[in-house]
């Protein structure tokens, strides 16, 4: 792999899985899905531990940890390899989740739908992309799950978020790579909230850590020579403004990948950095 060409930057895998956060842990409220969590292949290492509250939802396609409060999960951790990118195409099947639906109905709660996010400014961003499962109908319709969502511009969405999912399917594909990823939403700055009840929080950034393998590797190779990819993204307009919630301020908003030359690149940052800023402790050393 050449490392100039695709910029990765390399951490210190063990000194992270002594450098815990001092901060309290979320207790898991719940665990939906029909895999289970230890022998889920989508987890690198251990459960990453969050100090939000979580309901972990477990498929053969990903993990979820589902922040109710927030309405959007805290993260999203999948594994990718060559033979989960295919020719499916894209469900476009939008639709709330079926476990998270059933379990918060339990409380008078209701899991996000499609139309929530109708008459905002925002793109329903996928966490783990579409086409990161696309072998088969059934896994790429398990993405468009509202769980796997959060309010994301279209600069971010469609440009730079899109750029860096592009680049990480071309490591699998061109350079016979296997990929771990975690990602999920920042909520440093206060952008306000969407949907019908004003309860979907809108986050200030968007986070991903790609861990990056040789395809015959497991988790258990990771060592300090292991090279990943983190960043941080910002959910704004591409000339830096904040968004609006509404779609009386949406001018700006629409925009494609075409003709744009911020590169995601730009937006490398340190594992510490976004640990620090979303609350998660990704190489946790306990168990809540």
């Amino acid at each position: 792999m050449n490392s100039k060409s695709i910029h990765v930057r390399t951490i210190l895998f063990f000194a992270l899985l002594t450098s815990l956060h001092s901060q309290t842990f979320a207790k898991v409220e719940a665990l939906l899905g029909d895999v289970s969590l230890i022998n889920n292949p989508n987890l690198v290492t251990a459960e990453p531990l969050s100090d939000q509250p979580e309901i972990i939802i477990s498929r053969p396609q990903y993990v979820i940890s589902y922040n109710k409060e927030r309405r959007a999960p805290n993260y999203v951790a999948w594994q990718l390899s060559k033979n989960q990118i295919g020719n499916s195409g894209r469900s476009n099947a939008f639709a709330a989740d079926p476990d998270l639906e059933k379990y918060l109905a339990g409380s008078n709660q209701h899991a996000v739908l499609p139309t929530d996010y109708t008459g905002s400014c925002f793109d329903r961003g996928h966490q783990i992309p579409s086409a990161d499962r696309s072998d088969v109908i059934l896994n790429n319709e398990a993405t468009f799950y509202m769980s796997n969502m959060v309010p994301q511009t279209a600069f971010l969405n469609r440009v730079i978020w899109e750029q860096l999912e592009v680049h990480t399917r071309q490591l699998v594909q061109n350079q016979n790579k296997k990929i771990y990823v975690i990602a999920g939403p920042i909520y440093d700055e206060e952008l306000g909230s969407i949907g019908p009840l004003n309860d979907i929080k809108i986050p200030s950034k968007d986070f991903k850590l790609i861990i990056i393998l040789d395809a015959n590797q497991t988790a258990k190779d990771i060592n300090a020579n292991t090279p990943m990819i983190a960043v941080i993204m910002p959910n704004t307009l591409e000339d830096g403004s904040r968004p609006v919630a509404n779609t009386t301020g949406c001018a700006g908003f629409t925009t494609t990948t075409a003709g744009h030359q911020v590169s995601w690149e730009k937006y490398q940052t340190t594992v510490e950095e976004i640990q620090k800023l979303s609350g998660i402790t990704f190489f946790p050393t306990s168990s809540h």
